[in-house]
């Protein structure tokens, strides 16, 4: 069995939904701070006394609108699997990390 990586894993089932996520994305981030300068430039800030700046601040807006747009999109998607309390919910199990603080016990 081989083990698939980089472009294969996108392509899989499971995965579609992520890659395609992850390219509309990269292709709002390719294209709309570009476009967003260029129509501040020529259009929105011609009478400004530096449009080149206001441009530039233009197009820092829409790549940051972006990427907070792709954060909230990636974590408002569901766990695969919900998250399971081990020992009562007291945390018995590795997975939810060692006990400290008050909740350790002494072994001494």
């Amino acid at each position: 069995m081989t083990q698939k990586k980089g472009y294969a894993l996108l392509l899989q089932e499971q995965n579609r939904d992520v890659a395609r996520k992850l390219g509309s994305a990269t292709l709002a981030m390719f294209t709309l701070p570009i476009l967003a300068f260029y129509v501040g430039l020529h259009f929105l800030f011609t009478d400004k006394e530096d449009p080149l700046m206001w441009s530039g601040g233009l197009a820092v807006f829409f790549a940051n609108t972006v990427i907070v747009g792709y954060v909230v999109s990636a974590f408002s998607e569901e766990d695969d699997e919900p998250e399971q309390r081990v020992g009562g919910g007291q945390g018995d199990g590795d997975a939810a990390g060692p006990r400290v603080g008050a909740f350790k016990q002494r072994t001494d």
